[in-house]
C-alpha cells in the first residue's frame, strides 16, 4: 500500500511538471506596447552553442538520475546555465542529496554545480503545488513586465524559497526581477545565481 502511495505520488508530480513546463515555454515572448504596434520581445543573451550544449547537458543529466535513481529524477529540479547546473527540490536522504552532485559532475560540459538539494522527510502533494503556483505567479510577472527580458531567466521554487539563475541585463533588471520574487504571495527567500551580462563568464 505504501510502495503504490508513493509510486503515485511521484506520478503526479511528474505529471503537474510536464504541464506546467507546456505552460511556462509557449510563454517565451513578450509584447511590448507602442504608440501604434506591439513590438515583439524575443532575447537570449546566450550563444546558441551555448543553449545547444547546456540543453545536452540537461537532457543526459536527467537520463542518468532516471537511469541510476528514480526518486532523484522526480525529485531533484535541474537548470543549466553556460555550464553551470542549478539543482534544487527536496530529497529524503543526504545519500541522495551527494549521489545528485555527484552524476551532475560526471556530465561532460558541466563547469559548476550548485546544490540547493533539501533534506525533507514531509514532502507532500500541497506543498509541491502551493511551489508551482509561486513560480507559476513569478514567471507570469516576468514575462509581463516590458523592462525585463524573462527568457534570460530561470525560476525554481522548493517550500517557499525561490532559486533563480540566468543573465540580468544590468543590475537595475535585476532588482526588478528579485522584487517581483520577493514580493509574490507564498515567498519566504529569493536566492540569486543571476550574473550581470557585463560580468562575462
Amino acid at each position: 500500500m505504501q510502495i503504490n502511495l508513493i509510486k503515485n505520488h511521484m506520478i503526479y508530480k511528474f505529471l503537474v511538471v510536464a504541464f506546467s513546463i507546456l505552460l511556462i515555454s509557449g510563454c517565451t515572448t513578450a509584447f511590448v506596447t507602442g504608440a501604434s504596434k506591439a513590438v515583439l520581445i524575443e532575447k537570449e543573451e546566450r550563444s546558441f552553442n551555448n543553449f545547444v550544449e547546456d540543453t545536452i547537458i540537461l537532457a543526459q543529466l536527467k537520463n542518468s538520475y532516471f537511469s541510476n535513481n528514480e526518486k532523484i529524477f522526480f525529485n531533484v529540479n535541474v537548470e543549466v546555465l553556460e555550464g553551470k547546473v542549478l539543482l534544487t527540490g527536496s530529497v529524503e536522504q543526504i545519500d541522495e542529496r551527494i549521489e545528485a552532485t555527484k552524476l551532475a559532475w560526471g556530465i561532460e560540459g558541466v563547469n559548476e554545480v550548485i546544490n540547493e538539494i533539501q533534506i525533507n522527510n514531509d514532502d507532500s502533494i500541497l506543498d509541491y503545488a502551493d511551489d508551482l503556483v509561486i513560480k507559476t505567479k513569478i514567471k507570469a510577472k516576468l514575462l509581463l513586465n516590458a523592462d525585463i527580458f524573462n527568457l534570460n531567466y530561470s525560476v525554481e521554487v522548493v517550500n517557499g524559497v525561490v532559486y533563480l539563475i540566468g543573465i540580468a541585463q544590468n543590475k537595475e533588471e535585476l532588482g526588478l526581477v528579485i522584487n517581483i520574487s520577493e514580493n509574490t504571495y507564498g515567498t519566504k527567500n529569493v536566492i540569486s545565481y543571476v550574473r550581470l551580462k557585463e560580468n562575462k563568464i
